[in-house]
């Protein structure tokens, strides 16, 4: 009977890993390709006027493209790598802003290189660029990241605008709806997320504080 009670509750183990990993799998898929595209015609309209720019760009969107079709099939990826993919992002969205919007990215001075899931910081990134952007007046875009070994923090500030009201789970891009089921499936009891929707600086903030640990 004990045996028994074993085996079934081993199926049951394994069924909920492979749920968890389809799971994973299709939220991960879930990254907005319009920022491919929309780059792609960025790079395109460069090379009218920049050719040495537009061939920097078309080299770190490769770069990008193949972190996320090869180095995110692993459950897991260095941190340097994951942080090098947000750099690139940013460097590309910074193609398509004005001198009217400030971009701050602070990285740890020294890092300690411990594995995290990948594409894990991408949808808070990529919810400040979406909303946090105007051609009509300055905004700032803050990302900041401190890291004490196998403890991570992230902060993402950008400014708010009326007219951008924030969706916390988009059809299009992961959402930070999502974001939060991921963390759920793969770092649970291990994360702290908040998110302030309007500040008293006019600004929508996530913060996020992750133990990285792996089983």
């Amino acid at each position: 009977a004990v045996q028994k009670w074993r085996q079934e509750t081993k199926a049951r183990q394994d069924l909920e890993k492979d749920k968890i990993s389809s799971e994973l799998s299709f939220l991960k898929a879930q990254i907005n390709p319009h920022f491919f595209f929309n780059t792609l015609n960025n790079i395109y309209s460069l090379t009218m006027f920049n050719v040495e720019l537009a061939q920097k760009a078309l080299h770190t969107l490769s770069r990008m493209m193949r972190y996320v079709l090869y180095d995110t099939q692993a459950d897991r990826t260095p941190l340097s790598k994951e942080l090098a993919f947000v750099q690139d992002y940013i460097d590309l969205m910074k193609l398509r802003l004005t001198d009217k919007v400030q971009v701050i990215f602070e990285q740890p001075n020294s890092l300690a290189d411990v594995p995290i899931a990948p594409m894990l910081l991408l949808p808070f990134i990529e919810n400040a660029f979406k909303y946090g952007v105007s051609t009509d007046e300055p905004s700032q875009i803050y990302i900041g990241i401190k890291q004490q070994h196998k403890h991570l923090e992230i902060e993402v500030r950008n400014t708010l605008f009326t007219q951008k009201r924030v969706m916390l789970d988009e059809s299009n891009g992961i959402g930070l709806i999502n974001t939060r089921r991921r963390l759920d499936l793969l770092y649970p009891a291990n994360y702290t997320l908040k998110i302030n929707e309007k500040t008293p600086d006019n600004e929508f903030v996530v913060y996020l504080a992750l133990d990285l640990w792996w089983p």
